[in-house]
């Protein structure tokens, strides 16, 4: 039998457990991507079901289908372009009200819809308890009650999905709608009447949009305006928004929220019952230490710590196993291929270069995994909240610390795209600057490689420290830009808390693996075309060897009079004063590439360098080549980890930085010049106190 194909779109608020469950139906046949003409990632999984193959969309959490953001934009564009043929609402049934207000905006949409509550088992520690049957009926549509977090009714869902999803779009059943009174209701009438002439304005569903119009929805205006009938249509508008508001004495937009939320206040108070015993609620109790005012900030302190403990402890044994295979690779390559450009190619370019990134794979994997295990929890939302009255001191927004923490989780992109959820543009363009100053997954490789070399016996702490810095270096940053450029008071911060849950394994290891793979296939094509242009850089023009000279010396002289070297000779009266050589500067620049291609370059400029394969410093790991070079010091490793904290990121988040500011070029400067300028003033002032006080020299 041929599969029936169908899609579905999952809707939600943030934080009802959309992606939770969306793990759940998906597994690991999930794929990301951007929207068209935008840079927010959506994702999609596949799964097969009752002879179904079920594409399922994970749409951007998001209160409500306005157009004042571009998740409400996206999710309700996506809905009405792409035409689903399913939407599950996921919400959260601790929040019932809450939450309703979004599907009463989906109902407008006129598409099928299943609503997987979810949360059941947190409502019931409130001593409530949702009746099912009762909202089915309610809302005229499939209910499911789900526990995402432990996987409970994930297959019950898929059922239904499967169930429903052949309706049309136009089938008659008794689906709830919103009562928005005589008065409004007629004056919806006469819009939808225009709007039925207009064949232009057929795809969208006639209702929807003439609530969109008296809602004064921006998008919505503009697409009537563009019509043949368009000055009909938005003359009506105006005629009804002005009756309604001479009728009620408020707008139009007013009116209709306060119908939706007493929608959605009636399904509530006649859905939700009370539970003869109540639960324990564990969050309330979590909270009064956690979010205390003097504990709050000791305790995220400790969690970050923790995280960079476990990380370097549970991880090291297997960054060793990764060196050690590298080096057998290094060592078999060379017995192997014929003395030669292609030996070096592949020796001191693929594997010196590429190698000494995959070397950190584990690191990283296990890094992901810790940061994880706490967003799953509940707990990264109160650290958010715990760090708002500092970030407010800094002129920064509370949710600023949001795309901070994506830029640490995984990269500065998705940190600086992550600033869309910021109202003011110029909390925006604040949080867009100082996102990049922190450590983020590409630089984790640069730091962990220098801290194991210079800080073996202290890398947690050594860690912890650098990842402090990155945070005090973005809020004084954002403190000079908000008393400098950008002006202004940061908006007020309201933010809705999870409740804490138990993490899934299954949850926590899919997302480990997404954010790892990024950073495998980045190893896998732009790090190694780059070290391949960069050993090339060292290894041309190629010299004659000097009998005279032993093959250490004769490699010393190929890297000085090649292109890179040459350029290097350059750049070296620029960078001597903060105690970096030429060569070393040019895995700097390389890294504007791709920040992990710094170790890469690093790994091939010392590879090049060693020529015995018997001598076992030859065949060592890069971090022990770094800590026996007598070029380098512990003062000198950590002028370089602190440049690399602050010049410009890579090039891609230069490229998005510069669209989401609006493709303003002084932007674009300040954050180029700027962050380079300010990296070598900061550097210059580390580097000479801690000559001048012999601190690691």
């Amino acid at each position: 039998m041929k599969e029936k194909q169908l899609t579905v779109g999952l809707a939600g608020n943030p934080n009802s457990g959309k992606s939770t469950i969306f793990n759940a139906l998906t597994g690991s046949n999930q794929h990301t991507g951007n929207y068209p003409g935008v840079t927010i990632e959506k994702k999609y999984g596949h799964k097969k079901h009752n002879d179904y193959s079920i594409t399922f969309v994970d749409l951007p959490g998001t209160y409500s289908l306005s157009a004042y953001s571009d998740d409400e934009i996206i999710a309700r564009d996506f809905i009405i372009k792409d035409k689903p043929d399913l939407i599950v609402d996921v919400i959260d049934a601790s929040n019932l009200e809450r939450n309703l207000y979004l599907f009463t905006q989906i109902r407008e949409l006129n598409i099928p819809i299943v609503i997987a509550l979810n949360m059941v088992d947190i409502l019931e520690t409130k001593g409530l308890s949702a009746n099912v049957k009762k909202l089915s009926d309610l809302l005229g549509l499939p209910v499911i009650p789900i526990v995402g977090n432990k996987g409970t009714g994930i297959n019950d869902l898929l059922d239904t999905i499967t169930q429903t999803g052949w309706l049309e779009h136009t089938a008659a059943h008794p689906l709830a709608k919103v009562d928005y009174g005589t008065d409004i209701a007629n004056e919806i009438s006469k819009l939808e009447e225009l709007i039925q002439k207009e064949p232009s304005l057929a795809e969208y569903p006639k209702t929807w949009l003439s609530i969109k119009l008296l809602d004064n929805d921006p998008i919505a205006i503009k697409i009537a305006a563009q019509t043949l009938s368009g000055a009909k249509i938005l003359d009506q508008n105006e005629k009804s928004r002005n009756h309604i508001k001479e009728h009620f004495g408020e707008s139009a937009e007013a009116k209709i929220a306060e119908y939706r939320y007493g929608f959605a206040s009636s399904v509530t108070k006649t859905a939700i019952e009370k539970l003869d015993k109540k639960k324990i609620d564990i969050t309330p109790i979590i909270d009064r230490v956690v979010l205390n005012r003097f504990l709050g900030l000791p305790i995220f302190a400790a969690v970050m710590f923790l995280i960079f403990a476990f990380t370097f402890t549970v991880s090291t044994p297997l960054v060793d196993l990764f060196e050690q295979f590298f080096e057998l690779c290094g060592t078999f390559f060379t017995n192997v291929i014929p003395e030669g450009q292609i030996q070096s190619l592949v020796v001191d370019g693929l594997i010196g270069g590429v190698g000494g990134v995959l070397s950190f794979f584990p690191l990283v994997l296990f890094m992901f995994f810790a940061i994880a295990f706490f967003e799953d929890s509940g707990y990264m939302a109160r650290a958010a909240f715990v760090m708002d009255k500092i970030m407010n001191k800094f002129g920064l927004h509370g949710k600023s610390f949001l795309p901070m923490m994506i830029s640490t989780n995984g990269c500065a992109v998705p940190g600086i795209m992550a600033t869309r959820t910021l109202d003011s543009k110029r909390d925006r363009l604040v949080t867009m600057f100082v996102s990049p100053f922190m450590i983020c997954g590409a630089k984790l490789p640069i730091f962990v490689l220098f801290v194991g070399a210079f800080f073996a016996e202290h890398q947690s702490t050594v860690m912890f420290l650098m990842y402090v810095l990155s945070v005090c270096i973005a809020l004084t940053a954002a403190k000079i830009l908000t008393k400098t450029v950008l002006k202004g008071e940061p908006a007020h911060f309201v933010m809705e808390l999870p409740p804490y849950h138990i993490p899934t394994l299954k949850g926590i290891l899919l997302k480990m693996w997404e954010r790892g793979w990024m950073y495998i296939k980045k190893a896998g094509t732009i790090i190694v075309l780059l070290t391949i242009i960069l050993w090339a850089g060292f290894r041309y023009p190629a010299t004659d060897e000097d009998p005279n000279l032993s093959p250490d010396e004769n490699a010393a002289v190929q890297i000085e009079h090649s292109y890179l070297g040459s350029l290097s000779t350059v750049i070296e009266p620029l960078v001597k004063p903060i105690g970096i050589d030429g060569q070393k500067t040019i895995a700097l620049i390389a890294g504007l590439a791709a920040k992990e291609v710094v170790v890469s370059t690093l790994g091939t400029l010392y590879s090049l360098g060693e020529v015995d394969p018997e001598d076992e410093e030859a065949t060592s790991p890069l971090k022990e080549k770094l800590a026996n070079d007598p070029d380098w010091s512990p003062l000198k490793a950590i002028v370089f980890l602190i440049f690399c904290l602050i010049y410009p990121p890579c090039v891609v988040a230069v490229t998005v930085f510069y669209r989401e500011t609006g493709s303003k070029i002084k932007w674009l400067l300040l954050l180029v010049l700027g962050n380079t300028t300010a990296a070598w003033i900061i550097s210059f002032l580390v580097f000479r106190l801690g000559t001048l006080l012999k601190i690691g020299v």
